[in-house]
Order: C-alpha cells, then structure tokens, then sequence
C-alpha cells in the first residue's frame, strides 16, 4: 500500500467519524453535509470495457444457437406433420384403405397370440422365480442356518486375505499368513 491510500482510508475515517458525531449529537445540517462530503468522496467503479464486450459476445452466442435449435425443431415437426399427414391420406383412399385395413387384421391376428403367449410363459418364469426365492428365504430363516451361512462366508473373506498376502508378497518365503 502507497501513502496515498492510506492517508485516503485515513480521511474516509475522519469523515466517517464526523458524520456519526453530528448524526448523534441531532446537528441535521452538519450531519447530512457530512454524509454528502463522505459519500462524495467514494471511488466510482467503472465497468471494464473487455467484460461488457465478452458479456455481450457469450450472449449473441447463446442466442444465436437458441435460435437454431428452435429451426431444427420447427422443421423437425414439420416433416413429422407432412409425414403423418401423407400416412393419413393413404389409408383414407378409398382402393387403398380396404388393402391397409386387411393387412393390419392379418398381422393383429397372427402376432397378438404370440405375444400373450410369450407374455404368459414370462409371467409363469418370474412366478417360478417368486416362488424358489421365498423356499430359500424359508430354509435360511432358522438361527442356525444363519450361523453357518455367515461363518462359511467369513471363511470366505479369511481365504480371499491370505490370496491377496501370498500374490502380493515380492517371493513367496515372504508371505506370513
């Protein structure tokens, strides 16, 4: 810090001092000529023109690929529209609809019975499986059967630990288990 800065702060005490003094002592006039000469005495803050121009830039930007996204979705839906619209003066032709209707009753009536059968041999599958978990829980639910399950699986974890000892000792005299 130079001396000017701090002979500044020193003198926006002093003003500041003085303000609160006639502000307290009910002197109005000294008070609000106090606070005039403090606020007067403020630095002002000037915006950088480098950040105005890059705000400015970042938001043409975001407009600019604001507006091409809606395009796209404009012509987007437009096509779906014409497409849509074509689909229906097809099978509202009177020689065509007759044809379009028929080949959607032969496809209904031979997939549909695939597909409720597929569906049902699903449900069966999921039922089955339903049904084999809840023998196990019922088989392990008993103290102890837990006990055991438990135990061969610490024993489990006390094997994988002495694996990892044995593969991660540089010669196999170091490992100590």
């Amino acid at each position: 810090m130079n001396s000017e800065t701090i002979r500044d702060r020193k003198m926006d005490r002093k003003q500041l001092d003085a303000w609160l003094t006639a502000e307290q002592g009910g002197e109005e006039d000294v008070a609000d000529a106090a606070l005039a000469h403090l606020f007067a005495a403020v630095p002002k803050v000037q915006p950088r023109s480098v950040a105005f121009v890059e705000q400015t830039v970042t938001a043409a930007w975001r407009w600019r690929t604001r507006r091409r996204r809606l395009l796209a979705g404009a012509w987007t839906a437009a096509a779906a529209l014409i497409i849509a619209g074509a689909a229906i003066a097809y099978s509202a032709s009177p020689l065509l609809g007759g044809s379009a209707a028929k080949a959607i009753a032969f496809l209904t009536g031979h997939t549909v019975p695939w597909l409720i059968a597929y569906a049902s041999v699903a449900l069966h599958g999921w039922l089955t499986l339903g049904h084999v978990g809840a023998v196990v829980a019922s088989a392990l639910i008993t103290p102890g059967r837990v006990a055991a399950v438990v135990g061969v699986e610490l024993l489990g974890i006390l094997a994988f630990y002495a694996l990892h000892r044995i593969a991660s000792a540089e010669r196999l005299g170091d490992a100590q288990v």
